[in-house]
């Protein structure tokens, strides 16, 4: 019966040990976590990446419309040319 007792006391210690290092690392999440997204009161690193990247998302967009008014542009003056040399042709 002591062995027993002294096997569940020494799992019980174990088990101890094991959920103090969760609770330790689990605290050390926590902490990167409120520093990414900025919840000590300061500006965090994610919400500045976030501002970042909605510029670069608006950069892109402007720079997709450009290309596609171009691609218009282009496209127009092309059907002109065809156009124009086909009445030419044809007359």
């Amino acid at each position: 019966m002591q062995d027993m007792l002294e096997l569940i006391l020494t799992q019980q210690r174990e088990m101890n040990a094991a959920f103090g290092k969760f609770g330790e690392r689990l605290a050390s999440v926590e902490t990167k976590v409120t520093i990414l997204v900025g919840g000590d009161g300061q500006p965090g690193s994610l919400s500045s990446s976030i501002g970042i990247l909605q510029d670069d998302v608006k950069d892109l967009q402007r720079w997709l419309w450009r290309v596609v008014g171009i691609a218009t542009g282009v496209a127009t003056v092309m059907s002109g040319i065809v156009t124009g040399v086909a009445l030419l042709l044809k007359g």
